[in-house]
């Protein structure tokens, strides 16, 4: 390849391109919610139709997760080479495989591959892609646009539960599959928007490097100079491409620090937290109402982070350092709560605080390191998240198991939460 296609979707503060980015991406939102749904929604019936166990069906999910923060970092590469829309159509169109493919499925194995191979990777670049195209095209309505576009996933678990059940008591389970990879589908069309709005550029900035010409000699000294060539190339490939020079920048891991924390945090409540209400005393149905009462206090903190910030009424980092504070705190509350109101209270805050963090986490990503560097960023951010969860996210299980109480598991998890305040003071002091 002698060129790279640009993904440069650039304009004065969104424009026709900027909207376009934020309905691909929230577009992709909405069909990535629907790939977990759909898997979890059919767990009984997966364990009984492919006779398997259960922690292997729900190990798929995992799995797919897992595979997308690897991939994560080549987002940029492939933006790069072959443009943000037509990357977007491909993630499209491997999402949608995965899932009318394992409508065919014989066992959990296929399955498993099938989520993997291409689910997973379509997850982990077109969440790159698709987020950095978003942060190309605002500057002043940034963290709105980023509010809008993740949207989609609360959308798509209001929208997909009813719906997989309604596509599984008619159809059954084979016939959902192929129903929900076939609206998945559509995603491609978000894409090729894309395309259409701006025609691709030729690159030659980050085009493959090419090799000088040497005479052609048997001197030892011609073979060490040919091979420092080489070497000398690959570095500059891997640098350019995957902005490897992140990881020696320690304003990236103050940023990458707020990330992971927040992100392994969220995840760890949404896993422990039904167990959790039900150890101190609350029925299942009182749990579930929580989660969803909460879930709508997740889509408000989503949408009304943007004109805080925007508007100037609050600056990023003070609202993201209230927000820490605030969800911390009713991690390390929720687990000493009995009563319905205060439990209630502790849930609303810890999902409004988070659709809040998710989004200016990324708001301070730009801000720190700027636009030309986002791709890279958001590539070994999700990279750094899967491996702490990999690593890490049996822990509030485990200290369960030890004490028989989720109270010592959510200090654990609250204390994590409060970790960012001291990346995010270091950060503000070094902005002055």
């Amino acid at each position: 390849m002698s060129g790279a296609v640009s993904n440069s979707l650039e304009g004065p503060d969104g424009g026709r391109p900027g909207w376009v980015a934020v309905l691909a991406l929230w577009t992709k939102n909405f069909m990535v919610t629907g790939i977990t749904k759909v898997l979890g929604i059919m767990l009984p019936i997966l364990q009984f139709q492919l006779t398997s166990q259960m922690w292997i069906i729900g190990w798929i999910a995992s799995l797919t997760t897992a595979t997308s923060g690897f991939v994560a970092p080549f987002g940029g590469l492939v933006s790069r080479r072959f443009g943000a829309g037509y990357a977007m159509m491909t993630c499209g169109v491997m999402m949608s495989a995965a899932v009318i493919a394992g409508s065919f499925v014989e066992n959990s194995l296929q399955l498993a591959l099938l989520y993997m191979l291409l689910a997973g990777t379509a997850k982990g670049i077109s969440n790159v892609v698709a987020k950095e195209a978003v942060g190309r095209c605002f500057t002043k309505n940034y963290a709105t646009a980023n509010g809008i576009a993740r949207t989609g996933y609360s959308v798509g678990l209001i929208v997909f539960a009813p719906l997989v059940q309604l596509f599984l008591d008619t159809y059954g389970w084979r016939g959902t599959m192929l129903l929900v990879g076939a609206i998945i589908m559509h995603s491609v069309a978000s894409g090729a928007v894309m395309v259409a709005t701006r025609q691709p550029e030729l690159d030659q900035s980050n085009a493959y490097q090419t090799l000088p010409q040497t005479e052609h000699t048997n001197s030892s000294s011609a073979h060490e100079s040919t091979l420092r060539s080489y070497c000398g190339s690959l570095r500059k490939f891997f640098f350019k491409n995957f902005e490897v020079g992140l990881l020696l920048n320690a304003r990236y891991w103050l940023v990458a620090v707020i990330s992971c924390c927040t992100l392994y945090a969220y995840t760890m409540w949404i896993v422990y937290f039904v167990s959790q209400a039900q150890s101190n005393g609350f029925t299942l149905e009182e749990a579930g109402s929580f989660v969803t009462i909460a879930g709508i206090a997740n889509l408000f903190g989503t949408i009304s982070q943007g004109p805080i910030t925007d508007r100037g009424v609050m600056s990023s980092w003070t609202l993201v350092a209230v927000c820490l504070v605030m969800s911390s705190v009713s991690y390390l509350a929720s687990s000493l709560l009995t009563s319905y109101w205060p439990m209630m209270t502790s849930a609303v805050l810890i999902l409004f605080s988070d659709g809040v963090l998710t989004c200016q986490t990324d708001v301070l990503v730009k801000q720190v390191l700027g636009v030309e560097l986002l791709a890279g960023a958001f590539g070994w951010i999700a990279l750094k998240v899967t491996l702490l969860l990999v690593a890490l996210g049996f822990l509030p299980g485990l200290v369960y198991d030890l004490t028989g109480s989720y109270t010592a598991a959510f200090l654990l998890i609250g204390s994590v939460q409060a970790v960012p305040l001291v990346p995010l003071l270091m950060l503000i002091y070094s902005q002055r």
